[in-house]
């Protein structure tokens, strides 16, 4: 890519499900701005995958209220992007907004007309989750003032047609990564949509449930990032479950063995393929708190030291 290279940054969906949560991940999007280029990548809002997955089984089984559950969708969303935004791209957003809920609207109600939700109409209802967080962290962003650009991965990342669990084709969305970001000015912070990919035909296709840590994984290795950064609701890689665990811990540094073991095994930080193309490009990965940017944090690969001093560990 040439000069700096990017960090990539992605956060979950209860890094922006919530005002306080998104105010703080917005916050740290605009320090890491000051470093250095970004690639942000954001989920759909803590529990909105889940309902949309559920509107799309009731809307087949012809027992979903779409207007009642449209409506609710979308005073969620509008109270979020109030918390965040305003001015024009305050504005803009609820335009956008109001556009991807008629579409989704459309969408469920073709389902419950047809009585099934095909592979490639349930993936775009799906998706819809991150096609609705995406206009109000980008209004968010434009209203502390940085020159935010949505970007929709159906456009970076080139899929095959298993809708549910699509294999990336690499060599293709590194070059569609590449051009994409190349042609924004330097400034400009682009604000991708995870969890998503499509064909070579355009048809939306889902990397599978977590899989917005896949997106950041996938741009983090197509821009040969200096790291990629996995913002959520815990601090870092944890020993236990800090809800069911009061003694749970954080581990301050892992090999990436080590953490595609924990994630293989059920540990929920990570999507279990996050690491399979970091770790042979040796990009290191950073698992923090969104609600404690400052608190403790697990480091992933190559040991930072090493990183900054240009040498290998």
């Amino acid at each position: 890519m040439g000069g700096l290279r990017r960090r990539v940054l992605k956060f979950g969906g209860t890094s922006v499900g919530a005002v306080a949560a998104l105010r703080s991940a917005l916050s740290i999007v605009a320090t890491a701005a000051q470093e250095g280029p970004l690639v942000v990548v954001v989920s759909a809002l803590s529990g909105v995958t889940d309902a949309l997955e559920a509107a799309a089984a009731g809307a087949s089984a012809g027992r979903l209220d779409v207007t009642g559950f449209v409506s609710a969708l979308r005073s969620r969303h509008l109270a979020l992007l109030g918390g965040v935004a305003q001015g024009q791209a305050a504005a803009r957003a609820v335009a956008i907004l109001g556009a991807r809920f008629q579409e989704l609207e459309g969408r469920l109600r073709a389902i419950a007309l047809q009585g099934e939700a095909s592979p490639p109409a349930r993936a775009a209802v799906l998706a819809a989750g991150e096609r609705l967080s995406l206009p109000i962290a980008v209004a968010g962003l434009r209203t502390l003032g940085l020159d935010a650009r949505a970007i929709d991965a159906a456009t970076l990342i080139r899929t095959d047609h298993e809708f549910a669990g699509a294999r990336v084709d690499r060599p293709a969305t590194r070059r569609l990564t590449r051009a994409a970001l190349g042609s924004l000015g330097l400034g400009a912070v682009p604000v991708v949509t995870g969890f998503l990919g499509a064909t070579e035909a355009g048809e939306t296709t889902l990397l599978g449930r977590g899989g917005s840590d896949l997106t950041a994984a996938i741009l983090g290795w197509a821009v040969d990032a200096a790291r990629v950064e996995i913002w959520s609701d815990v601090d870092g890689v944890m020993t236990a479950d800090p809800r069911l665990d009061r003694d749970a811990r954080t581990i301050e540094r892992l090999s990436y063995a080590e953490a595609t073991a924990l994630a293989r095994a059920g540990a929920k930080v990570l999507h279990p393929r996050t690491l399979e193309s970091l770790e042979d490009a040796g990009i290191p990965v950073l698992v923090a708190n969104t609600l404690r940017p400052d608190g403790p944090a697990t480091w992933i690969g190559p040991d930072p030291a090493a990183e900054e001093s240009g040498t290998a560990a």
